[in-house]
């Protein structure tokens, strides 16, 4: 499955440590895991990363009725979650028209 492109924001975190918390400090992810929703996607799409390397897949799992929550768990250093949150959600939601 292709999805990469959708989420440069986890190069930008992992190899190019462009995002920074409130403080100024530089944020550092040494493992991230979850499950996401992809606008346009069916399929629940699992994600793992530990220090810079990452991997999106396609599970089997569709989303069916259940609510799509997108769920990720970041272990690290000077984490932010609201930082994190205002990168993740366009991410998420490219390719949805909001026109």
């Amino acid at each position: 499955m292709k999805c990469e492109h959708r989420f440069l924001l986890f190069q930008d975190l992992l190899w190019e440590k462009m995002f920074r918390n409130k403080e100024g400090q530089p944020m550092t992810v040494i493992r991230l895991k979850g499950i996401v929703s992809l606008a346009g996607k069916a399929h629940q799409v699992m994600v793992q990363g530990v220090h810079e390397l990452y991997e999106l897949n396609e599970t089997p799992q569709l989303w069916l009725e259940n609510p799509r929550i997108n769920r990720l768990v970041f272990i690290g250093r000077n984490l932010d979650k609201d930082v994190l949150q205002e990168q993740f959600i366009p991410a998420v939601m490219q390719g949805v028209t909001s026109h």
